[in-house]
């Protein structure tokens, strides 16, 4: 482990977790990078691309998100939220997360990196602090699935009715995390869905910090963002000169199978994104850093990098 961690508290005044991992460059820091992670998981899972940036010379900071990892376990309340608009809690959150970071380094370029869930919040926090960020990458982003979408706003808004937001519910969980497995029988584990490197599968399923449950709260916000965050409104929104970097596997069910994710690209590029990169990765599944060719993937984002943030 190459990191620090500290905390700092939110605007309504929950402790947030964070983690901080120093360039390794003394002379010079390139950049900073802001990582948003997934649903489920927690900052720690992305050691090993923020070490790479580290010796790149980028000093690189993550927060656990609420009902998250480390800021959950300060309550010892993991997946509880009881706020009134998730996305809205931790978008700010993160923007707190982005000062601290401007405080210690004024003049350093400003990279924005969300995998999964952190990837719409990364897409929803551009549309409001745009003009603060120099480069955004997206991985395993989502276009709204309707289907499966549009059932899971009707059967969170009936159970939310009936039992609250913040109480958990097994139905939605196993119809959030189930489905996406379907696309892998017969399965191995309940995970099979995030990475063909079984290796990597065991090691998240028996991490003390994963989460499979939360409060109804957290899954309705999720899927009511998804389907506002791929409106043409919010592509139109997005600052056309931003350069991003979108990739994603095409056996990721999350995207698609590549469908969904290829369509968020599109619209990036069709509603005025001048600098937009898409790499589709054969073969792999929803966390392509955690694939089997994830060494590949991770000279790639370093490459992109090496373009935007010379």
């Amino acid at each position: 482990m190459y990191y620090k961690t500290n905390t700092f508290t939110a605007k309504d005044g929950e402790i947030i977790c964070y983690y901080k991992w120093e360039t390794l460059n003394a002379n010079k820091n390139r950049g900073i990078v802001q990582i948003a992670h997934g649903i489920g998981e927690h900052a720690g899972r992305y050691d090993s691309i923020a070490h790479r940036l580290q010796q790149e010379g980028f000093t690189v900071y993550a927060n656990d998100h609420r009902a998250h990892g480390k800021t959950a376990e300060i309550k010892r309340l993991f997946g509880f939220y009881d706020g009134k608009n998730y996305f809205e809690d931790v978008v700010e959150d993160m923007h707190s997360l982005t000062g601290l970071m401007r405080n210690e380094h004024p003049e350093a370029k400003f990279i924005l990196f969300g995998h999964s869930m952190g990837s719409l919040l990364s897409r929803k926090y551009v549309l409001r602090y745009g003009d603060e960020i120099d480069a955004l990458i997206l991985s395993g982003t989502a276009n709204f699935i309707k289907g499966l979408g549009h059932f899971g706003l009707a059967s969170t808004k009936v159970v939310s009715a009936i039992r609250g937001r913040e109480r958990g519910n097994e139905t939605l969980r196993s119809f959030f995390f189930d489905e996406f497995n379907k696309k892998f029988k017969p399965n191995r584990t309940k995970l099979d869905w995030i990475s063909s490197d079984e290796a990597a599968v065991d090691a998240f399923e028996a991490d003390p910090y994963r989460i499979e449950n939360f409060s109804v709260g957290v899954f309705a916000d999720i899927l009511i963002n998804s389907r506002e965050l791929n409106k043409k409104s919010a592509f139109v929104n997005t600052p056309d000169k931003l350069p991003i970097l979108i990739f994603s596997g095409d056996e990721d069910p999350v995207g698609e199978m590549g469908k969904g994710v290829s369509k968020v690209a599109k619209n990036y590029e069709k509603n005025g994104n001048e600098t937009l990169t898409f790499n589709l990765y054969r073969g792999g599944r929803h966390e392509m850093l955690n694939e089997k060719n994830s060494q590949e993937v991770e000279e790639d984002i370093i490459t992109w990098l090496n373009t935007h943030i010379p």
